[in-house]
Parts: structure tokens; C-alpha cells; sequence
């Protein structure tokens, strides 16, 4: 279950690895010379790992998911230290049995042979809960994370198709892990502006 703690942090930085956006808007008469290409296309970018590891809904998201996690795990983890417990103690149990046997009448030792094939029965009952519910445990963390990436990608992406369209955006690049820009000119980032607006958005639907 520790790797689903790790999941968390993987999966929703990784998931921002396809951000870049390339998505034509509508052309302005006249484009500032600091954002316009020698082919009249008018580009900016996004440095994604700056975006993410300060937009504050990734933040708590994050720290949600990673909390989630670890109730998780405590709750699973208190299971199976109690399971290996009982088949500790069953294995003492038989060990015992086993050298005593000499000393169990047949019929005894028939009812103490059929117990343990109970109690080794229930164990594997037991243990393919647990597994079950370690796996349930995964595939719910698995939604929400998929959950979560949709929630925060549908929100950098409403900002940027309403950014181009207002000041004449024809591509928003993605510079970082995964991007697609190595250099680019400090005028044509765009990062903080768009770190301001998604968290100012996202504080006014935390007090609403």
C-alpha cells in the first residue's frame, strides 16, 4: 500500500506531461512585436512545472488525495499485522500438535487435525479479502486521481481558450518536464499571469 502514497504525487505531475496546448484563436489586427513569430503567429508558453507545483487546487488536491492514502493504508495495514498474528499463532499451533501427536489419542488428534484445516481455510478466506480490499483500495484511489487530473486540466484549459481569445493567442506551449520549448523569451511567459488568475479563481470558489 506505500506505493499508493506514491501514485499521488506520479500520477498528477505526470498527467500534465500532454498540457501543451496548441489551439488557433482568433487572429488580432495588430499583434505586439514581443509575442509575434516571423510567420505572423502569435505565441506564448507555460512553464508547466512552475504552474503546477504553485497552483494552489493542485496543492490540495494533492495533499487531500495524499491523506486519503494514508487512512488507507493505516486501516489495511492494523488488518493484516492482525492477520499475520492468527497465522503466526496457528503454525505455533500445529508445530506443537505435531510433536505431541505420539502422546493425542486417533480420535483427538483426527477433531485437532480437522480444526486446523478450518482455521487454514478461514485464513485463506481471510487473506483474499484482504488482497481484495488492498486492490478495491487502489482502483478508488486510481478514479479519483483520474478525477482529479480532468478537474485541474479542464481549468487550465477553460483559462487559456478564454486568454487566447482575448488577447489573440494562436499557440500556448508548454516549457517543463514534457514540454516542448527548451528556450524561450521571458515576455513570452505567461505563467505567473496564469498562476494569478487560477488561484484567485480558485480562492473565491473555496469561500463560496
Amino acid at each position: 500500500m506505500k506505493s499508493l502514497i506514491l501514485k499521488v504525487s506520479i500520477f498528477l505531475w505526470a498527467g500534465f506531461s500532454f498540457l501543451a496546448c496548441n489551439k488557433p484563436a482568433q487572429t488580432p489586427t495588430s499583434a505586439p512585436a514581443s509575442t509575434t513569430s516571423a510567420g505572423g503567429d502569435k505565441i506564448v508558453y507555460i512553464d508547466i512545472d512552475t504552474l503546477i507545483s504553485q497552483y494552489d487546487l493542485y496543492v490540495d488536491k494533492k495533499a487531500a488525495l495524499e491523506a486519503q492514502s494514508k487512512t488507507a493504508e493505516a486501516a489495511l495495514a492494523g488488518k493484516i499485522e492482525a492477520f499475520q498474528k492468527r497465522v503466526g499463532k496457528l503454525q505455533q499451533d500445529f508445530g506443537q500438535a505435531q510433536q505431541n501427536a505420539a502422546n493425542i489419542a486417533p480420535i483427538d488428534l483426527k477433531r485437532l487435525e480437522e480444526k486446523f484445516q478450518l482455521q487454514q481455510m478461514n485464513l485463506a478466506k481471510e487473506e483474499e479479502s484482504l488482497m481484495k480490499q488492498r486492490d478495491n483500495a487502489a482502483m478508488d484511489l486510481d478514479k479519483k486521481l483520474q478525477e482529479t487530473q480532468k478537474d485541474l486540466q479542464d481549468k487550465i484549459d477553460d483559462y487559456l481558450d478564454k486568454i487566447a481569445e482575448e488577447k489573440g493567442y494562436d499557440f500556448v506551449l508548454m516549457r517543463g518536464a514534457g514540454g516542448s520549448v527548451m528556450f524561450g523569451r521571458k515576455a513570452l511567459d505567461i505563467t505567473q499571469e496564469t498562476l494569478r488568475v487560477l488561484n484567485e479563481e480558485y480562492a473565491a470558489t473555496k469561500k463560496k
